[in-house]
């Protein structure tokens, strides 16, 4: 279902598609993709929460031809049980349920095959356990405490750590990277309460001269880039006040953000320009590809060419209240998901 992603970000080294991973602090993810892509997929999963339950004690995929919802996961203790990670498409689907009990919690891994509608487990631990699609591999990955794996053939299959990736993240540091279609690494840097934004490439370190004056210092990476041809393009958004480190990217809110810009870097040249800079906090970027920037202005959804400066209007939605949108995109589909009420608002074809 996921498309070969090209950017790790340094808090995570794999994206999932539909899933809105909360943090501790209850930001969660307002994007999940740069844009559209060419995932080949009619499903889109979400969590959802059983009544007087926990938030992800539901998981359901929501199909893109149909508008209906299909139950994959209910919890049957939904005071002590919920999902914490999955990754779907239209033929199965793989979810880790956790536990919540005295001593150790329980994590379970889980395979549930839509063709048949039946579900097996794979694996049971009382430590770490997650699972998604590599971004590097295209593969489904399971991590562990001690030992990650591919799933293959049905089979989980031991990674040999040499043949990872790492990626280095510190709370006032924010590194991504990016591999080309050549197998070229792209890592860029972020520094925090520094103001330049730079790259890296073979060793060689380059400013991001573009990005000199944005008032960044306290800014990090987003965790969306992707390449087209010689450039690297994707998001950073600049923030109002720094706190103790860099504040986790693509879940800023509303007022902990000043403004988002759209950047490409040339990492051949190392000539950079800002394609789309929204100026103010009201606007956001919600995708981008070959020359058009996708943006929530409003409750408007508006197609922008970068090239004329023409508009399109994709979208105007509904939703009413202070609630916290997020977008992904499968294939040319941008779904707009309401994360108060776990609910699909839009289901939009570009």
């Amino acid at each position: 279902m996921l498309k070969k992603s090209l950017s790790i970000m340094c808090l995570m080294a794999f994206v999932l598609v539909g899933c809105s991973r909360p943090y501790s602090n209850g930001y969660v993810h307002y994007i999940h993709d740069l844009g559209p892509n060419d995932i080949e997929c009619n499903s889109f999963y979400h969590y959802i929460r059983v009544e007087k339950g926990l938030n992800q004690s539901g998981l359901q995929r929501y199909d893109l031809i149909t508008e209906k919802d299909q139950d994959i996961f209910i919890s049957e203790d939904p005071d002590n049980q919920k999902v914490t990670s999955y990754w779907g498409d239209d033929d199965e689907v793989y979810y880790v349920v956790i536990t919540y009990q005295e001593g150790d919690d329980e994590k379970v891994l889980y395979h549930y095959d839509l063709h048949s509608e039946t579900c097996e487990t794979m694996m049971t631990t009382e430590g770490y356990l997650d699972v998604s699609r590599d971004v590097i591999t295209n593969k489904i990955k399971v991590i562990t405490d001690e030992q990650n794996y591919f799933i293959e053939d049905g089979e989980l299959q031991q990674i040999d750590p040499s043949d990872e990736i790492s990626s280095g993240f510190s709370s006032s540091e924010d590194i991504v990277r990016i591999v080309s279609d050549d197998g070229t690494i792209i890592e860029l840097y972020k520094q925090y309460k520094q103001s330049e934004f730079t790259y890296n490439v073979d060793g060689i370190s380059h400013e991001i001269t573009a990005l000199s004056d944005c008032g960044g210092e306290k800014s990090g990476l987003s965790n969306f880039f992707v390449i087209e041809g010689d450039k690297v393009i994707g998001i950073v958004q600049i923030v109002k006040n720094g706190r103790n480190g860099i504040i986790p990217c693509n879940i800023i809110r509303y007022d902990d953000l000043k403004k988002e810009i759209l950047v490409s870097i040339d990492y051949k040249t190392g000539e950079s320009e800002i394609l789309y800079d929204t100026q103010k906090n009201t606007i956001r970027i919600v995708g981008y590809s070959n020359g058009n920037v996708y943006l929530l202005n409003g409750s408007k959804i508006i197609c922008k060419d970068l090239a004329d400066g023409s508009e399109k209007e994709m979208c105007s939605l509904s939703n009413k209240g202070n609630k916290q949108l997020s977008f992904s995109w499968v294939g040319s589909k941008l779904i707009v998901f309401d994360e108060y009420n776990l609910q699909v608002i839009a289901n939009i074809q570009t």
